[in-house]
């Protein structure tokens, strides 16, 4: 023991603030991102009844979080930490409101506020989901450590803490001892409850957890030597009014490294009959060795758990890091919407719209945009018909759009193979490579996913059961759990229902590769499995996946193992597929692992017509035993940390995972489609470029060069100059590029895209019907002889000038679209044609060419007559 020593030279010499409420550690940020590292030495000691000190634990806990500006609703950061209490008790899901009964864990908060001398962080403005992390009772001896706590205050160690007043009858009669935390709003509403969920509960807390998203509250693990790494995800008002962070409301993430309570069992008086066991309970140093698993909640001490983060000596030792937000989604919407221009289209451009608009509506002197998410094919549909002005669109008509359209580089991006799978050893795989065929056999619903269904469907009996099982699988990804609990939804790609160019190019890439293009068509491959049969053949790309299937398993189905599908048969495997509408819903799952299947079936609360159940999605994996694929746009799977798989390069042997260096080793391979007027990716060839990822795709802005009044003509060739100028630079703030995207004009071989869209955006500002040629053309300058006058000189006739060509429509009918991989291969073997003015062939220019060469040979005539 020591002796007992002043508040302030405690201060210095155990390097802990013993007063409540003192100010926690934080840091400032340290680069763009405002990354942090902050370190503080923390101690647990207990107050004798003669006045000394007993130090039970020291540590000295070093912390970092990876982003803390410009964050967005939803988006995960990284916390890594050292030097802490090692974790005992560990249970999987550390989101979960049974996490809090570990013993020293790592708690991690989102607080309203930001914490200062003046005015301290209080556990009232932090966010948890459920009320067993608010509340707090007991019946035994009444002095639970708690309320022996030596750094709560003595209103904080009374026998009943926060109780609502008067107390509600539902709430029943107070326990010895209590301890509520009410959680307080953004606007000044008070939630507090007990057990009994007598009292009230932010609306979202019924919103989050279960099935859904978890709760963002953090019961993270701190290994045995003292380290650990988790991924915590911020929230704005976007998905939590009641805490309400924003770019206006401040907030802080609130690191609490539990070392268990620093105890003073006289303080509070409790009776002698009880002493002993109120101090045994306090002083407790937990029931399990670290890195021990929770055994159903049995034994742990609650002084060291997770449960007590608001007690006082927890709470002072938390490290405070602030946090900042960018503008809300809805920023440029506020007031009745926005006015200015659209743009329908391409969702993979959602994250780079989402920084871009900002920079235009809260500009007075700028044309604001709004970026109307739809499937590409629909928008340049809608582009043809006349319906709308511009489009995001990573393809263009190959026939065009029946009126003079330019298609401006706008972004290089892509599609993501996301995913969420965990190893043999329940770790989170960080390296995951994929074939096309391996893509192919999920699209194609040719794993049967479930016993029973193998065991009917014929011509899938044969085959693995999912894709963990797959040899082809195993080969490129040893030490996956092979034969996963969650086998419907390792036996499909979560993908999309609807039109996109996203699809396109995806099928694109099967049907390129030689191997999963044999599969589509009947060849087994080397192990023996077949392509399902309601898809040999496929012709592709297309840009909406069929669902074919129409296996029923009728034996299954008569088991009575699901009501639903037994009262209302439907195919099985597509609903095993269960694709969905958007991206951003893929995305979504995947962040949470919310498994998509639609084949459980649950009760209908409160149904009385007979039916009772209804086809609901499986719902959120356990941590440690997660496998899940999803189809995600780059942007979204930089945004929300998730995994992308390495893809096998078509008809290769090598992988590329989508990186920055890949993404522009692809966009050099772009080649000009002068009669599309825009660039496609040649994928034939990447198998000679190892360094390419597959998935690249550039997204072009298509706008109209004429009908557009005055003003909007100059909103969108502004929206041009900025995407081809200032909205290339890679960042986090308002009107930069952000991750997920390349930067094309700071890379060499991007740079002509850049230039072709400033040169775009002056013919869109015109509206002279222009169709700009994808190569500018080289234009020589003709050197003039001065004319020895020997008279009085004649008048020269009028000049000739010759203007851009304007968009003519063609009166032959269109020509039938050409796939991509055939144009690229033609265009390896086809002579680069002359380029005109309007980027037309040399053949669009006959006629023009004669009537200048007659006009110039009537003008030379005319001149040596003049000089006679």
């Amino acid at each position: 023991m020591i002796a007992r020593l002043g508040v302030a030279t405690v201060l210095v010499a155990l390097q802990v603030p013993f007063v409540l409420g003192s100010p926690a550690a934080h840091a400032v940020p340290a680069n763009d991102a405002g990354a942090v590292k902050v370190q503080r030495t923390l101690v647990r000691a207990h107050l004798e009844a003669d006045g000394t000190d007993t130090v039970a634990d020291s540590r000295t806990v070093s912390l970092s979080v990876d982003q803390t500006r410009q964050l967005h609703s939803r988006q995960p950061v990284t916390v890594s930490w050292s030097g802490a209490h090692p974790t005992g008790g560990i249970v999987a899901d550390a989101n979960a409101s049974v996490a809090r009964l570990q013993e020293y864990p790592m708690v991690l908060l989102e607080c309203r506020g930001t914490d200062s001398v003046a005015s301290p962080l209080t556990p009232q403005t932090c966010w948890t989901q459920s009320v067993q992390e608010r509340f707090q009772r007991d019946n035994q001896t009444g002095f639970p450590p708690y309320r022996v706590d030596r750094r709560a205050s003595a209103t904080d160690r009374a026998a009943v803490v926060n109780a609502p007043t008067p107390r509600p009858v539902s709430c029943g009669s107070p326990a010895r001892s209590e301890h509520w935390l009410p959680l307080v709003s953004v606007t000044g509403a008070v939630y507090n409850s007990n057990l009994s969920l007598c009292g009230s509960q932010a609306p979202e807390a019924s919103n989050v957890g279960g099935a859904g998203q978890p709760s963002n509250t953090t019961y993270a693990i701190t290994q045995p030597d003292g380290s650990g790494s988790v991924r915590f995800t911020v929230w704005t008002k976007e998905d939590n009014a009641t805490l309400g962070c924003s770019d206006t409301v401040a907030c802080s993430l609130v690191a609490v490294p539990v070392m268990g309570i620093s105890c003073d069992e006289t303080g509070s008086a409790p009776p002698p009959s009880v002493l002993d066991k109120v101090k045994s309970d306090c002083r407790s140093v937990g029931s399990y060795a670290p890195g021990a698993p929770n055994q159903n909640g049995a034994g742990n001490a609650l002084s060291v758990s997770g449960a007590l983060w608001w007690s006082a000596s927890n709470w002072t030792n938390r490290i405070s890091v602030p946090l900042n937000f960018a503008p809300p989604a809805d920023v440029c919407d506020i007031g009745g919407g926005s006015k200015g221009l659209d743009v329908y289209g391409s969702e993979l451009l959602v994250q780079a719209t989402t920084q871009w608009r900002p920079h235009f509506c809260l500009d007075a002197k700028a044309t604001p945009f709004k970026h109307i998410q739809v499937g590409e094919p629909q928008a340049r549909s809608l582009l043809t018909n006349g319906t709308i002005s511009a489009a995001f669109t990573s393809d263009v008509p190959a026939e065009g759009y029946g009126r003079p359209v330019v298609n401006a580089p706008t972004a290089l991006s892509g599609f993501s193979i996301s995913y969420a799978v965990d190893d043999a050893a329940g770790q989170e795989v960080t390296d995951l490579r994929l074939s096309a065929r391996l893509l192919a056999k999920l699209l194609t619903q040719s794993y049967p996913a479930l016993t029973p269904i193998r065991n009917e469907y014929e011509a899938l009996s044969n085959n693995p059961l999912n894709l963990t099982l797959d040899p082809e699988f195993i080969a490129l990804n040893p030490g996956i759990t092979q034969g996963v609990s969650a086998s419907a939804a390792a036996s499909e790609l979560f993908s999309l229902s609807s039109d996109s160019d996203v699809i396109e190019a995806l099928t694109n890439y099967l049907t390129a590769d030689k191997d999963a293009r044999a599969f589509l068509d009947g060849t087994p491959d080397p192990w023996g499995m077949v392509v399902n049969p309601s898809y040999k053949g496929i012709a592709l790309p297309v840009d909406n996946w069929p669902q074919r299937d129409t296996f029923e398993p009728a034996g299954y189905y008569a088991s009575g193992q699901n009501e639903c599908l037994q009262n209302a048969p439907v195919p099985f495997l597509p609903l095993v597929s269960a694709p969905t509408a958007r991206l951003s819903s893929i995305a979504l799952a995947l962040q949470f692992a919310l498994s998509n299947p639609q084949i459980d079936c649950q009760a209908i609360p409160g149904a009385t017509d007979g039916v009772g159940s209804k086809l609901v999605a499986l719902g959120r994996q356990q941590p440690g035993y997660r496998f899940m694929l999803g189809v995600t746009s780059l942007g979204d799977a930089r945004r929300y940390a998730l995994r992308s798989a390495a893809l096998q390069a078509p008809s290769g042997t090598t992988f590329a995972a989508p990186t920055e260096t890949s993404l522009a080793a692809a966009g050099a391979l772009l080649v000009p489609q002068d009669k599309g007027g825009a660039w496609t990716l040649p994928l034939a060839q990447l198998a000679a470029h190892p360094a390419a990822y597959p998935g690249t795709m550039p997204v072009f802005t298509s706008v109209v060069t004429s009908g557009l009044n005055a003003t909007d003509a100059k909103g969108y060739a502004d929206l041009l100059r900025f995407v081809a100028g200032d909205g290339q630079k890679p960042g986090l703030d308002v009107g930069q590029l952000p991750p997920g995207f390349v930067a094309l004009t700071a890379n060499p071989s991007l740079k002509a895209l850049a230039a072709y869209t400033l040169r775009a955006a002056d013919a869109v500002a015109a509206q002279k019907a222009e169709l700009v040629p994808l190569v500018a053309p080289v234009v020589s300058p003709t050197p003039r002889a001065t004319p020895v006058v020997t008279h009085a000189p004649v008048p020269p006739p009028a000049p000739i000038v010759v203007a851009p060509t304007p968009f003519v429509v063609p009166s032959a009918p269109a020509p039938k679209p050409v796939p991509p991989v055939l144009v690229a291969a033609q265009a390896r073997l086809t002579p680069v044609p002359f380029i005109g003015l309007a980027g037309g062939s040399a053949a669009g220019y006959l006629p023009l060419l004669v009537l200048v060469c007659l006009v110039s040979g009537f003008a030379a005539a005319t001149a040596a007559r003049a000089t006679r």
